[in-house]
């Protein structure tokens, strides 16, 4: 799915967290969304997902202003499992909440994907460690084979050797199933890591986009001071 963003505006109260946004969001590319805590990203991606309403501006998925919200699915930042289910049950939360049976297959399938041993399928998120619990929510997210999937700082939380395993992970998996991949992180080694295309947000604005691999090569002072993590100054 290709998402167009064009003049997009979305403010709380008087304030606007996201002034003039615009973007485009290729089909089956990873799209990754960079800036500070507070810079409107996660607003940004909440308002795409329709959790948010907007002020003005237009979003247009595969050029139509509505969408089938089952095409979408999220990994939220900390995974937000539910303790009192089952691993399996997390993984399948949408048709085990419907009472449907027949998901274990599918369940151990999706385990294995996201390189997960199908001994923890009855064990409780408390009962594995955080960086399976990325793993078990990805799974989850893909559990409804979504044509699109944002991904929340995917890194956050866990040591540099499991970010990387994270991010081979996501790389694989989102290249294998040709999903458009949003993801929102202030992580760079993440972003060149995974992604396409990026757009960095300062205070509501994009101050730059490019390609990924290029990121170190940008011209965009305001872009340099928050890659160099120096304080950032307009």
């Amino acid at each position: 799915m290709k998402i167009e963003i064009k003049n997009l505006k979305k403010r709380f109260n008087n304030n606007f967290i996201l002034k003039d946004i615009s973007l485009t969001i290729e089909k089956n590319k990873s799209t990754i969304i960079l800036g500070q805590s507070g810079c409107g990203k996660s607003v940004l991606i909440k308002t795409i997902y329709q959790l948010f309403s907007f002020d003005s501006g237009n979003i247009l998925y595969d050029g139509e202003s509505e969408v089938d919200l089952d095409k979408f699915s999220m990994l939220f930042q900390y995974g937000a499992l539910f303790d009192s289910l089952k691993i399996s049950e997390n993984i399948a939360f949408t048709d085990f909440i419907n009472s449907k049976t027949n998901y274990n297959k599918k369940v151990i399938s999706l385990m294995h994907d996201v390189g997960l041993n199908k001994s923890i399928f009855d064990r409780y998120p408390s009962e594995i460690s955080g960086g399976m619990k990325k793993r078990v929510a990805l799974a989850r997210a893909l559990y409804k084979n979504p044509e699109v999937i944002f991904l929340d700082e995917p890194t956050t939380g866990l040591d540099p050797i499991n970010s990387d395993k994270i991010n081979e992970l996501i790389l694989k998996v989102i290249t294998k199933r040709k999903i458009t991949a949003v993801t929102i992180t202030h992580d760079i080694k993440s972003a060149i890591k995974t992604g396409d295309n990026y757009y960095f947000i300062h205070e509501g604005i994009i101050q730059d986009k490019g390609d990924c691999k290029k990121i170190f090569k940008t011209r965009n002072k305001v872009f340099k001071s928050f890659i160099t993590g120096a304080d950032i100054k307009q």
